[in-house]
């Protein structure tokens, strides 16, 4: 009896794609074209319609064979990215959870969609797996339980897909409104600011926003990392 398949259509557990009908389809052919489109679309969105426009198919059907479905070609498209981000060799265990952490938000930076989509399936493709088990290497060295070990590696990555997710709804925004710029961003609000200082409803905020240059100093993703790692590190010497 053949073993049920999880629900949502896991790719892996698909058999092999069959070798390419024609030059323009094979697996790679159709992840690395949705790829493509998703880094262009402001939104992350994209169309099997589109892909298949893309690589010069008519009909979007074709691209089934090699993907399984929606939800498979979505799993190939996170695993690719997954594939991008790097942990050193294990040694100094901040070091490689800095590193990992650093080559995650490059990642993010490059495909904003890959936050979006990692959270919506599974992280159980060959370079997740990869990423996951190096990662977990890293951390041995402190001899914490497992679920600790792994929540270490998590709150890295949550705090890369956390900003990722920041970064591609300001980027949809930004695109929705035309409002490109910061300049312009804060040149569109600062009617609206003017009115809630006078109003004198939230004297905190408006403490904040009087002060000089209150945005003049935004705080890095890599500054936030290093405030997770600091927490984990006094953990790990807690225990």
């Amino acid at each position: 009896m053949n073993a049920a398949k999880p629900p949502g259509g896991l790719v892996w557990f698909d058999e092999p794609p069959p070798p390419p009908a024609t030059e323009q389809l094979s697996r790679e052919r159709v992840v690395a074209a949705a790829v493509a489109l998703a880094d262009e679309s402001p939104s992350g969105e994209i169309t099997m319609r589109a892909i298949a426009n893309r690589l010069g198919t008519r009909s979007p059907m074709a691209l089934y064979r090699y993907v399984g479905s929606k939800d498979g070609l979505t799993d190939l498209m996170v695993d690719e990215v997954y594939g991008e981000i790097t942990v050193p060799p294990p040694g100094d265990w901040r070091t490689c959870l800095r590193e990992m952490g650093l080559s995650a938000w490059a990642a993010v930076r490059r495909h904003p969609w890959f936050a979006r989509l990692a959270f919506s399936r599974p992280p159980l493709g060959p370079n997740a797996l990869r990423l996951y088990d190096s990662a977990l290497a890293a951390v041995d060295e402190l001899g914490l339980p497992a679920a600790t070990r792994v929540g270490f590696v998590n709150t890295v990555l949550g705090q890369v897909f956390g900003s990722g997710l920041a970064l591609l709804e300001e980027l949809a925004m930004r695109n929705r409104t035309g409002l490109a710029s910061d300049a312009a961003l804060a040149e569109a609000v600062q009617p609206y600011l003017e009115r809630i200082a006078a109003g004198g409803e939230y004297p905190h905020y408006i403490r904040w926003l009087n002060e000089p240059n209150p945005m003049a100093e935004v705080v890095t993703f890599e500054q936030q990392l290093e405030w997770q790692l600091d927490g984990l590190q006094r953990l790990a010497e807690a225990r």
